[in-house]
């Protein structure tokens, strides 16, 4: 899905009804506590000897003022010279404060500071209506820290709810607190309106205060997660593509429907169009429906594949994710994801910005697309279902062709409880293989099985289960290999076979009293388990071979290991160090989680030898026992910041390492910023993974790693190497560069990739607030 536009984006994020202000929010200036004050006030005339307190504990209001007077004839309360009137964390100071108890309106004069945990006003003189909580301020100054915005202005006049109309005045979401802000909007006339849309009558664009662009009229969105708007374009360059420059419009239809539209220019390559479309119908449906063209005549003379194939002139893109409940215990779902070529995801790059999604798009082997419907009753559940692959390994004209369809496939799976001990399970289904090319055609296999606990004790947990299966086929085309001399499959034929199979275990637990860096408690098991299954020898060479239902391989095998797990309990407060240092409290879903899992498995079949993974072409190559390598696997989390992930399979009979994935993530805890949390954040992490598949079939070293430099810059780096070729299959560097106010980051990429050969550069610029509100922070990806 195209990055410039995902679901839960800037744009496209939860369909949600507007938000609405809030008690106490800045909008009211927090001036409404006048009214309470100055109404309640038993009027008299004279000089304030110590502070009025209004109400009780509960809703407390202090005024503190030189003199407060009241004139009856008006029915005016005055108060004057340093006059701070305070109620709970709200406070006002002004020289002189007037409220008119007929009509509701108040103004306060000299010097005026409204300070509350929403934000902070300045200003000269403020008129306020306090019934409508509209009015006016002079040479004011607006800062909402919670809302991430700033509001400059001559004069400032306030409307219903947070809309302002600002006269020689700016706007920016900066937070900057002192100096000029990063970046502002400014002009002779300004609305804005929070969570709406801002106005702009002949202004500028400043950075740094100082105009960069001339603004006749502009209409730009304000702190919305979803408002109509032009989002933040990207401009890019490579050897391939030439210049690029990517557009992106969002459009919010309404509630719950939205679009995006984005039109990408590629100078030496395409012009395209991307679209996605987004709704929730109701709480039963919901869905999206993304497609791109692109036209590749720019190119001049046809392209070709690195095998030689041409590209098409057209290209194209469909990818949809759709879900509707239909009736009780029924649903459908539609899954398509269709390229119209193998090298549109390797060449096009509007689908992500980041590397770690650049590398999975670029490395599909194939896509999958379905269609089906499912329904469920009481432990019964019945799916029709329809699967599509696309082949996208290039490897000559007929892999597409043989390409196993499943169009359709009919599952059914069942439970029912016989007497007190026995469970009846029943799996049955029907397939319709199709190619163009090649042997297919149904295929219809029934699985009954009983399953038996045993009573084996508290400690001790263990169940037999008996199986017998019928598989039978029905070839619309027999030959395996069209023009060879193979000899083609019959067209009917069928197997039958039982298995057996059974399982027993058990957990040994302790819980030890830690009482240390936050953690109270911490649980260890060890869940020792064997297993066996028995499968008797049947002849299956006549068979069509679709997938892995087709081969049921002879099996005399008991596998038997133990899994060892660490999980702690946190406190929810904070808790003491050794050297009596705070640690932050934890939240109250990860009180208790697992801190590590160790486990070793092995198996052995006593009737035919295990095969080893060995290098092509070596000595031992198809030697094997009876016992298969050993796996061990290792997840250590000793904190959320820190991962470690091991798996190994370890070949007992020449004493090595056959595979091994060893995966590392590590992560700063602290935030970058320490006013709040930022939106825009560079944190120094690190996603590390290496994989080993013998001496010659596999060794890859995959890394990505931010680096924060400082509080305005951080570093990415991200590479695949591998290790028996001895090169980088990519490599992919960049630096960001934050506004120490929390209100822009600009992203600069290059990259250098493989299959095909491209050096690239790409830009992009994202100022926060104006059309999001959304964090935009970069942290290493988990391995």
């Amino acid at each position: 899905m195209p990055e410039t536009f995902p679901a839960g984006s800037e744009r496209g994020g939860k369909r949600r009804s507007p938000r609405r202000d809030s008690p106490g929010t800045v909008s009211g200036f927090g001036l409404r506590l006048l009214a309470l004050a100055f109404l309640a006030l038993e009027p008299h005339v004279g000089q304030a000897q110590a502070p009025q307190l209004l109400f009780g504990d509960a809703g407390e209001i202090r005024i503190d003022a030189e003199e407060i007077t009241y004139d009856k004839r008006t029915d005016i309360v005055t108060a004057r010279g340093q006059v701070v009137i305070q109620r709970g964390e709200t406070e006002l100071h002004a020289e002189e404060v007037e409220v008119n108890r007929t009509t509701n309106e108040a103004q306060a004069r000299g010097h005026v500071i409204v300070r509350d945990p929403n934000g902070t006003i300045a200003a000269d003189a403020v008129r306020l209506n306090l019934d409508e909580e509209t009015g006016w301020l002079e040479t004011a100054e607006i800062q909402s820290p919670r809302y991430h915005y700033s509001l400059w202005g001559e004069r400032v006049e306030k409307g219903l709810g947070q809309s302002y109309h600002i006269e020689n005045g700016r706007f920016t979401t900066c937070r900057c607190g002192t100096g000029a802000p990063s970046w502002s909007i400014a002009g002779q006339d300004l609305e804005v309106s929070l969570g709406g849309y801002g106005h702009l009558r002949g202004g500028t664009f400043n950075v740094l205060d100082v105009p960069v662009i001339y603004i006749p009229r502009m209409i730009f969105p304000v702190q919305r997660d979803r408002q109509s708007g032009l989002l933040t374009p990207r401009f890019g360059a490579s050897n391939t593509r030439g210049f690029q420059t990517l557009l992106p419009f969002y459009w919010a239809i309404d509630k719950s429907q939205d679009a995006t539209l984005a039109v990408d220019v590629e100078t030496a390559a395409r012009v395209g169009t991307i679209g996605e479309y987004r709704y929730v119908s109701s709480r039963e449906g919901s869905g999206n429906l993304n497609a791109t063209y692109f036209n590749e005549s720019i190119r001049g003379a046809t392209p070709t594949t690195p095998a030689g194939n041409p590209i098409p002139q057209n290209r194209w893109s469909l990818l949809t994710d759709n879900e509707q409940k239909l009736w009780a215990g029924s649903h459908a779902y539609a899954d398509v994801f269709v390229v119209s070529d193998d090298m549109f995801l390797r060449e096009i790059n509007a689908f992500a910005f980041d590397q770690p999604r650049v590398v999975a798009i670029r490395t599909l082997p194939f896509t999958e697309s379905h269609v089906g419907m499912v329904h469920l009753w009481n432990r019964v559940g019945l799916k029709g279902e329809g699967t599509y692959y696309q082949n996208l390994v290039e490897t000559s004209p007929t892999t597409e062709s043989e390409t196993l369809q499943r169009l359709p496939e009919v599952s059914l799976w069942a439970q029912h409880r016989v007497g007190q001990y026995f469970l009846g399970e029943l799996n049955a289904g029907v397939v319709d293989f199709q190619r163009s090319r090649g042997a297919d055609g149904l295929r219809f296999n029934m699985v009954p099985s009983v399953t038996v606990p045993l009573p084996l004790g508290k400690r001790l947990v263990g169940s037999v289960q008996g199986s017998v299966s019928e598989t039978a086929y029905h070839l619309s085309d027999t030959e395996i290999e069209p023009s060879s001399n193979t000899a083609p499959l019959p067209r009917n034929a069928s197997r039958e076979l039982f298995q057996v199979a059974a399982g027993f275990g058990s957990t040994l637990e302790r819980i030890y009293p830690i009482g240390w860096l936050g953690l109270e408690k911490l649980k260890h098991t060890i869940e020792p388990n064997v297993q066996y299954l028995y499968i008797p020898p049947v002849g299956q060479g006549d068979l069509p071979l679709f997938d892995g239902t087709d081969r049921v391989n002879h099996r005399n095998l008991f596998t038997y290991g133990v899994v060892s797990r660490f999980v702690g309990k946190f406190s929810r407060d904070a808790a003491a160090t050794a050297d009596g240092a705070a640690v932050p409290a934890l939240p109250t879903d990860d009180s208790i989680r697992e801190l590590g899992r160790f486990s070793l498995m092995q198996s052995v079949d006593a009737s035919r030898n295990i095969g080893p993974i060995t290098q092509t072409g070596s000595a031992t190559a198809g030697v094997g026992d009876h016992f298969s390598d050993i796996d061990l696997d290792a997840r250590v989390n000793p904190s959320r910041s820190l991962s470690v992930r091991v798996h190994t399979n370890y070949d007992t009979r020449i004493n090595d390492i056959s595979a091994a994935r060893v995966g590392l993530f590590v992560e700063d805890p602290r935030y970058a910023d320490g006013n709040g949390d930022p939106r825009l954040e560079t944190r120094t992490s690190a996603g590390i993974s290496y994989r080993f598949l013998t001496q010659s079939l596999l060794q890859e070293l995959d890394d990505n790693i931010v680096v924060r430099l400082n509080e305005w810059a951080g570093f990415v780096y991200s590479s695949r190497y591998d290790v028996i070729a001895n090169r980088f299959l990519d490599n992919f560097y960049g630096l960001r560069f934050l506004s120490t106010c929390d209100c822009w980051a600009l992203d600069v990429t290059f990259a250098d990739r493989t299959n095909p050969h491209e050096v690239e550069v790409r830009a992009q610029l994202t100022l926060a607030g104006l059309g999001s509100s959304k964090s935009l922070r970069r942290v290493a990806a988990m391995p």
